[in-house]
């Protein structure tokens, strides 16, 4: 009845007031969390081209956390910067997130409820699986897990957890399942919050498919419910809610951030960000309405000279290592940069080829020139230069933009999409490396 569900929200921290609005810590727009793609070097790229958004680390088990065995978790990227943990032993949870607030500094960890990978979901003991597979019982474990990470955080500091809309074990979506609905995330949130005092939930608006469907399937099969995320936001008035999942522009963000009167906390993207890195020099413009003051707005030129310089300090800070190491190191550098070639007539696969056309040719055991040179060689000398001093400003989410190809700068009138393999767009790279040297 009304006098029922009144105190059920009571319970849940109802009450009015407008405590789902005026956030500042960046999380109106938050990059996902991406294994192997959010690095220290791509958050440190990513935030030369955005102040005000969150960053997310990759998500690190806490063993690795605790025994300083994790590279993923080193600071580079200022304020605004959200650490992801994996796993499900409260007290080894605890430990890793005190490691993370005193001594790398982040204001904010994360505890990972979402990840439906076999590897993580799919373990033949378990105490040890975790992901998706916290949402099981009822989110108790969840709740115990965040609430020894809280315990172990300064005041201030802030634990939220990432979580899908359900769980189920039916990849075929045609049965129904009591862990995959809307009144069992209800339960799942009000537990979590009831036990550790959380208030910000990263909601996947899909339900995680465990055993017969990859991750890449869990990002298709099971449909998106969008409108369950919004009912959460009115379930839990005290709570802030993030959206993720499907969302492929800033246009399409700022839509969902306006709709019904404002009631997301956030959105968070990831994919369309990995691929079309310049992107992100949208995001203060379109979520955050900085633009700046006018003052120009930075080119791929730019973006390149200062990662450049992170990577010169991030290798002179390493140990001393061989050439071969030094070239291992270098080439995950390079892929950073790699999306900043989309939708420019230069393409994916002639730069990443111009890449290892760079890496065959130097990087030997006499080769003291500074990795930035090398980068800053190879990269303009295959961009063109309309496109690499143009600023980054309006970028089209579709990649459709209009610059010279690399064919046109070297005279030819090639006019097919320079990522077709046929090989002849990567004629001369070599010489064109070289060449500025």
């Amino acid at each position: 009845d009304a006098a029922a569900e009144a105190a059920s929200r009571a319970r849940r921290g109802g009450g009015g007031g407008d405590a789902t609005h005026g956030w500042d810590d960046g999380s109106r727009l938050a990059v996902a969390p991406g294994l192997d793609v959010t690095t220290v070097g791509f958050r440190a790229m990513a935030r030369s081209l955005t102040s005000h958004a969150r960053l997310w680390t990759e998500m690190a088990h806490h063993d690795a956390v605790e025994r300083y065995k994790s590279n993923t978790m080193m600071r580079c990227e200022g304020a605004r910067v959200t650490a992801q943990l994996g796993g499900s032993d409260p007290s080894g949870l605890a430990r890793a997130t005190a490691v993370l607030v005193d001594d790398y500094g982040y204001d904010e960890v994360n505890l990972n409820c979402g990840c439906p990978s076999d590897r993580v979901c799919g373990k033949a003991d378990d105490a040890k699986t975790f992901g998706a597979a916290l949402m099981l019982d009822g989110g108790a474990r969840a709740a115990e897990c965040a609430r020894r990470m809280a315990e172990a955080c300064d005041v201030g500091k802030q634990v939220t957890v990432k979580h899908r809309l359900g769980v189920r074990f039916d990849k075929t979506m045609t049965k129904s399942e009591d862990t995959d609905s809307y009144d069992y995330v209800v339960d799942f949130v009000e537990n979590v919050r009831e036990a550790a005092g959380v208030e910000h939930f990263i909601v996947h608006a899909r339900s995680a498919v465990l055993g017969g469907l990859n991750p890449c399937a869990n990002r298709r099969v099971p449909p998106l419910r969008y409108d369950e995320v919004y009912a959460l936001c009115d379930e839990f008035p005290k709570c802030g809610f993030t959206l993720n999942g499907g969302v492929t522009s800033l246009e399409q963000a700022r839509e969902l951030l306006d709709r019904n009167d404002g009631a997301l906390r956030g959105v968070m993207m990831g994919r369309a960000f990995y691929k079309h890195s310049c992107l992100l020099a949208d995001i203060d413009r379109i979520i955050f309405d900085d633009d700046g003051g006018g003052a120009p707005r930075p080119t791929r030129a730019d973006v390149v000279k200062k990662f450049g310089e992170f990577c010169d300090g991030a290798l002179a800070a390493m140990p001393p290592m061989d050439h071969k190491e030094r070239k291992k190191h270098c080439r995950r550098y390079f892929k950073v940069v790699d999306g900043l070639t989309f939708g420019t007539r230069t393409g994916g696969k002639i730069f990443r080829r111009a890449g290892d056309e760079m890496f065959d040719t130097y990087f030997g055991p006499d080769d003291d020139e500074p990795f930035s040179k090398r980068l800053w060689d190879c990269t303009q000398a295959v961009v063109d230069a309309e496109t690499w001093n143009e600023e980054l400003k309006n970028i089209n989410p579709d990649g459709e933009n209009t610059y010279k190809t690399l064919a046109k700068r070297r005279g030819s009138h090639r006019d097919s999409d320079s990522d077709s393999d046929d090989g002849d767009g990567v004629d001369g790279i070599t010489d064109a490396v070289r060449s500025t040297t």
